[in-house]
């Protein structure tokens, strides 16, 4: 089968070819890491991201095709020839303000506009596509998870749900000498992973485009419209079940904690919108569609929770990251 967007953002990332790193300017600001990945100012409109791999730029171009401009466009995959092993993306500058340096100066009812547009960002993120029916990253690649002190973990490519389960259960087993589980939580959290979606109460479990890192810093924000304007590094997206980007709202320890509880109540807001669609949902007087809404969301949200538990451990956490658990707003 031809995976269209997804062939359309591998096909779309250009390599471009340097002989050494040109000397440019480095990007700086509160929100830009000093550590890790560096960014350099290539000109008036375009950054060079230094560190990256051809991953990142397929996920940030098949993002772009899905989102549009608030995605960087990506216009090359840079190779340097005496650094054989440094990679780069060239992208297109993102207009706005980094959400984290904006959000304390918003009354509440400005935030609540800027998460109405985030809102409505991650529900346009999240629809289906059905030429992307899978659970990794297009042309075949594995897909990806964090790691506390890197290099990310990549599994391998799954053409099915079945296959996903199967993948999330050895990323579980694998985990038993770095975190010490016991083999009766192991058995107990397998069942979990095993039959979580069987009801027809949930939501989640079809392949989406997730982001992996929301963070405040990755979000930017018109001051004046209030509207997203930039969602930024997408080097942790995947094609993976919704539910994926809530675990990674939950485990990841990069996020302020007050920021989190906002990100998490955002993706429930999202899954709201998901619910009220899945049931035909039009009207609030629809007494019988709000009930079964509620129900789904009741159901799906216990579900996502659930196999919140599995990934703690299959993704190297333990009992001890205290942050794993703040599930309430």
């Amino acid at each position: 089968m031809v995976r269209d967007l997804g062939r359309q953002a591998v096909e779309s990332c250009q390599t471009v070819v340097w002989p050494t790193l040109p000397d440019k300017p480095r990007l700086e600001g509160t929100t830009i890491p000093d550590i890790g990945r560096h960014f350099y100012i290539y000109t008036p409109t375009t950054i060079l991201k230094l560190g990256t791999e051809a991953g990142e730029a397929v996920m940030t171009a098949l993002a772009h095709k899905i989102l549009g401009n608030v995605v960087p466009n990506v216009s090359g995959l840079v190779q340097i020839t005496d650094s054989p092993h440094e990679h780069g993306l060239l992208l297109d500058r993102q207009p706005g303000t980094p959400l984290v340096e904006l959000w304390s100066t918003l009354s509440p009812m400005d935030q609540a506009t800027v998460l109405k547009s985030l809102v409505d960002l991650l529900v346009r993120m999240r629809a289906p596509h059905a030429d992307l029916d899978y659970y990794g990253r297009p042309n075949g690649q594995p897909y990806i998870t964090p790691t506390e002190f890197g290099p990310d973990d990549t599994h391998s490519f799954c053409h099915t749900f079945q296959e996903w389960n199967a993948s999330r259960v050895r990323a579980l087993q694998n985990s038993v000498e770095e975190t010490g589980i016991d083999e009766t939580r192991v058995q107990e959290l397998e069942q979990v992973q095993q039959e979580t979606f069987q009801s027809e109460t949930t939501l989640g479990n079809l392949p989406v485009l997730t982001h992996g890192d929301l963070s405040d810093r990755n979000i930017l924000v018109d001051p004046s419209t209030l509207q997203v304007t930039g969602l930024l590094d997408w080097e942790l997206a995947n094609i993976a079940p919704a539910y994926f980007e809530y675990v990674a709202a939950r485990l990841g320890g990069g996020h302020d904690p007050p920021w989190r509880k906002v990100l998490l109540e955002v993706l429930r807001q999202v899954l709201r919108i998901e619910c009220d669609r899945a049931v035909g949902r039009t009207d609030t007087k629809q007494d019988l569609a709000v009930s079964r809404s509620e129900d789904l969301f009741v159901g799906s949200m216990a579900a996502w929770n659930s196999l919140v538990d599995v990934e703690r451990f299959a993704q190297g956490y333990t009992d001890d990251c205290y942050w794993t658990f703040e599930e309430a707003a």
